[in-house]
């Protein structure tokens, strides 16, 4: 379907392969065939009465009764169709019911368009040679343009030129108003380089994409994590989405963004077109070895000179304006491999305008910028964070390096790292004092700036500060610049707010101790992900010390619990250590962790952390609560044996598969081959288990070993226990879904008794591309289903008596011919790691 708005999972190059669906399982882990008459009796709950839709539409409900024919489809009520339609998610589905009748079509889309999805293949997929238009221009077509079929029906009639009245039957539909989330996924560098914004293909990209971008009043999400760049037309459209509104507040609610590399030359062909340059990279700043650390970065010696940079016109400079300064206030913003300081600039003015809404924060340093000066945390009073004078990030004059590095500049308009020096208040004591002047006057419609100053003092590199307002009127615009920034600092307020994030997450960003612990609310924060950031030891101490526990006072009634101060619930970082244990086991509330995915990446030849530690430290503590866990120790370019220091023991292999944690849907961990049959005598124990990804396999009895066997031997166990819902499984570099479908008569395989049949597809081309449009609604059904799980935990001898005891029940009522239905096949196929939809696939990668 090239020309549909919803092209979830679409190869660009070729169109993509419908599929069977991923099994599905019921609330008890039993497959239910849709014959079954048992779905009367378990109807969910939440789907709502008949009775109570037909209510008020009597007149509606007896024409009904009165046609003399049976009841169909059709003549159902509208309200009633629009539910059915509602649960169907397939994009295939959709448009056949689309395609079916009038009534059906204006029903279904909506829901074909509320989603354009734009997944890349595989790198090992080969490009495709072939001169057809991809999805995605199909896509952007459709969305700006609208029903083509209509407005040529309406011009074959002539009601575009008056002489006949318009049906309303073929109105011009405008599909971007159904669009609720937008998305461009990252691909192969081969693939994506082709819409680079330096070159003419990008730009008329951008150009497609802010012109549909324009007209979806409804668009919830925004995410462009192609790595070629974002024009500023396409946030002018996001920022015009406002406008569609009375109120002026836009549903847009969460951007995702992923940054170009700016060093990357453009090629010869598109450099004759494109009239702005990028200059050469400046020298990066790598702070001294062994420097002293203070709370705020890097200290800069006492006879530091802050160097006074000129501003540059916009033509020469090589980034877009405006970008996210013009956004309107949202609740989830993620920036990806930035190498700019504008963009932490612009960045500042969305995080004050949010600051109240502000749930989700992601932030990511590119590779080649992490020693720049912009990206250090560094720490002086002659620094400041931002620049509120500039009217846009080439007017600011406070240089590169900023007061608190990277988390400094995002907080700067909503909270000041320090107060005003003794000494500088010494040095200028006409000034009154911060806390008991009023307010600054500021102009509330500056393109850029903010209405809050930052709490740096001023600098003392500045002489002329005390010349007179007369003079100053007479030199140039950037020294007035400087004076009426001198004047602002004078009258300021500190600034003292606080972010109430719900996730945060943060990539190759040197952390500022700071604020770390005083711009953020760290008892609202629930999901904290530090991939390969500086000073993260020093994180885990500082929060230690403060969120320490506090225990029951002397003379406390008995019982009275222990106080906790932290909601932390999910914890990802690459760099293991004894610290970060000590800070789960000794400052997380018992049995409040779900989600613990602990790396190692350090460039050593062995981890710091032994197993054993993290299991006895971490995992028992929260074993009640974990329901997704990853241990690795590989290195970043997952060569080496460094992996086999994370092997799962015997040990822990029995008690993860004894019941004792009766919430685990995914795991990912390196095994010994000597406990895979354990386990997979085991795995019905944890039938709660969706997802499961062995990274490596040590000492396997033939040297090396084949995947798909493995995978097979994990299907055996699933027919024989069908309860266990595993469905997805990775092992090494391959992954695989296990689908069950209900088919009669296929090569001979059907059994009356309605035994599981195994089928092996090994048709190379499905990969699974389509095969769940609904991601994110499943995953929310799947957390909440977790609560409902009652598994107590069993010894050894208990699983294996239970084993014996379904066994013979199962034979007996095969026996007894109790089961009818067609024989239920498992087929095991190949496809790619589903990294939006497994978190432990994603996760294994170690990057946002």
């Amino acid at each position: 379907m090239a020309n549909s708005a919803d092209s979830s999972y679409t190869n660009l190059k070729e169109l993509a392969v419908s599929h069977s669906q991923t099994r599905q399982e019921s609330a008890a882990g039993q497959h239910v065939p849709e014959s079954s008459s048992s779905d009367v009796s378990t109807r969910d709950s939440s789907v709502p009465n008949l009775s109570k839709l037909l209510r008020g539409r009597s007149r509606e409900w007896e024409a009904i009764k009165a046609k003399p024919r049976p009841l169909q489809l059709l003549d159902l009520p509208v309200d009633i169709l629009r539910l059915i339609v509602k649960e169907v998610t397939h994009t295939n589905d959709l448009t056949s019911l689309a395609l079916t009748n009038s009534t059906l079509y204006y029903l279904t889309v909506p829901h074909i368009y509320a989603r354009f999805d734009i997944v890349w293949p595989d790198d090992t997929v080969q490009p495709s040679d072939s001169k057809n238009v991809d999805a995605l221009t199909y896509g952007l077509a459709t969305l700006c343009l609208g029903s083509k079929f209509a407005q040529r029906t309406k011009w074959l009639r002539g009601s575009s030129l008056g002489n006949l009245k318009p049906s309303t039957r073929l109105a011009d539909h405008q599909y971007a108003k159904y669009t609720r989330k937008f998305s461009l996924g990252n691909g192969p560098k081969e693939w994506t380089s082709e819409y680079m914004v330096t070159k003419e293909s990008g730009k008329m990209l951008g150009t497609l994409v802010a012109i549909a971008v324009g007209k979806m009043v409804n668009l919830e999400t925004f995410v462009w994590d192609m790595p070629t760049g974002v024009l500023s037309e396409v946030f002018m459209a996001l920022a015009s989405l406002q406008d569609h509104h009375a109120e002026g507040e836009s549903k847009l609610e969460k951007v995702w963004v992923r940054w170009h590399d700016n060093s990357e030359t453009p090629d010869a062909a598109s450099s004759m077109s494109s009239p702005i340059q990028p200059p050469p990279a400046p020298p990066l700043t790598v702070p001294p070895l062994g420097s002293a650390m203070t709370p705020v970065g890097h200290p800069l010696p006492s006879d530091f000179h802050l160097s006074v940079p000129q501003p540059i016109k916009y033509s020469e400079s090589n980034v877009e304006y405006p970008t996210f300064s013009v956004l309107p206030t949202l609740k989830s913003l993620t920036v990806l491999d930035i190498d700019e300081l504008a963009y932490l600039d612009e960045m500042s003015v969305l995080i004050e305008r949010s600051r109240s809404g502000l749930r989700e924060l992601r932030v990511g340093i590119s590779q080649k910028a992490r020693m720049a000066d912009f990206a250090q945390a560094w720490d002086s009073y002659a620094l400041q964070q931002v620049d509120h004078n500039a009217r846009w990030p080439g007017e600011s004059q406070i240089g590169d390096r900023r007061l608190g590095g990277v988390l400094g500049v995002l907080v700067g308009r909503i909270y000041d790292i320090r107060r005003k020096s003794a000494k500088a208040r010494e040095r200028e004591p006409s000034e009154p004092v911060p806390e008991q002047s009023s307010a600054p006057q500021f102009n509330g419609v500056e393109e850029f700036g903010s209405t809050s100053q930052n709490g740096a003092p001023p600098s003392s590199t500045h002489p002329d500060a005390a010349v007179s307002n007369q003079t100053q009127q007479q030199k140039a615009d950037s020294v007035a610049r400087d004076q009426s920034n001198k004047g602002l600092h004078a009258v300021r307020i500190r600034l003292d707010g606080r972010l109430q994030l719900e996730t945060l997450e943060l990539e190759r960003v040197p952390l500022s101790l700071q604020v770390c612990t005083r711009a953020i609310d760290w008892s609202v924060l629930t999901s904290l992900t530090v991939l390969d950031c500086m000073f993260v030891e020093h994180l885990w101490r500082t929060l230690k010390r403060q969120f320490h526990p506090t225990t029951p006072t002397h003379g406390s009634p008995p019982g009275t619990p222990t106080q906790y101060h932290l909601a932390l619930k999910r914890i990802h970082t690459d760099k293991t250590s004894n610290t970060l244990i000590s800070f789960i086991k000794d400052t997380l509330a018992p049995n409040s962790l779900e989600v613990l995915f602990l790396q190692d990446r350090r460039r050593t030849p062995l981890p710091i952390m032994k197993v054993d530690q993290i299991f006895k430290g971490a995992i028992r503590r929260h074993r009640l609560s974990l329901k997704k866990l990853l241990l690795d120790s590989s290195d970043e370019s997952g060569e080496g044996r460094r992996w086999n220091s994370w092997v799962l023991s015997s040990e822990m292999v029995s008690y993860i598969t004894s019941g004792r944690m009766p919430n685990l849907r995914e795991l990912s961990a390196a095994f010994d081959y000597k406990d895979w049959h354990p386990f997979l005598q085991r795995l019905p124990n944890i039938p709660q288990l969706r997802s499961l990804h062995i990274s490596h396999l040590l000492e396997h009895i033939g040297g090396s070993f084949e995947p798909k066997e493995l995978a097979l031997q994990l299907v055996d166990i699933i027919t024989l226990r069908p309860e266990v819902q595993l469905c997805y499984v990775g092992i090494g570099s391959k992954c695989f879904e296990i689908l069950e479908t209900s088919d009669v008569g296929l090569g001979g395989n059907h059994h009356g008794n309605g035994a599981i049949v195994i089928d092996m597809d090994d048709d190379n081309e499905d990969d699974g591309s389509e095969a769940d449009e609904e991601t994110e609604d499943d995953e929310d059904d799947e957390d909440a289903n977790d609560d409902n799980t009652n598994v107590s935990p069993t010894d050894a001898g208990d699983d294996f008596t239970d084993v014996s005891d379904d066994a013979e029940s199962e034979t007996g009522s095969l026996q007894e011919g109790d089961v009818v239905g067609s024989a239920a096949r498992l087929r095991l196929r190949e496809i790619l790691f589903y990294d939006d939809k497994v978190a432990i696939f994603k996760a294994r990668h170690g990057r946002l």
